[in-house]
């Protein structure tokens, strides 16, 4: 297999896919937060995940890893949030 069998569109899909699939894992990690976390914590953490869904898949037709940089940076933010407040 040479560099000329790959395709640009595939890139693309899994860069979507892995995007969305870091979004809806630290989405799920945000609202089960609430069982640990004060009620404010998980609401500024949602705020921040809404904005970085945002932000990520209005630059992905730019900056393919855009959605994986947003998801990651929740995660990032939710483990912080969690480590000082809960």
């Amino acid at each position: 297999m040479t560099a000329d069998d790959h395709s640009p569109e595939a890139y693309r899909q899994l860069f979507a896919i892995v995007g969305a699939g870091l979004q809806a894992t630290s989405l799920v990690f945000i609202v089960v937060s609430v069982l640990v976390a004060p009620w404010w914590v998980v609401v500024a953490l949602s705020i921040i995940w809404i904005g970085s869904v945002v932000w990520s898949w209005r630059a992905f037709g730019e900056r393919l890893w855009a959605p994986m940089v947003g998801g990651t940076v929740v995660a990032i933010a939710w483990i912080a949030a969690l480590t000082v407040f809960a």
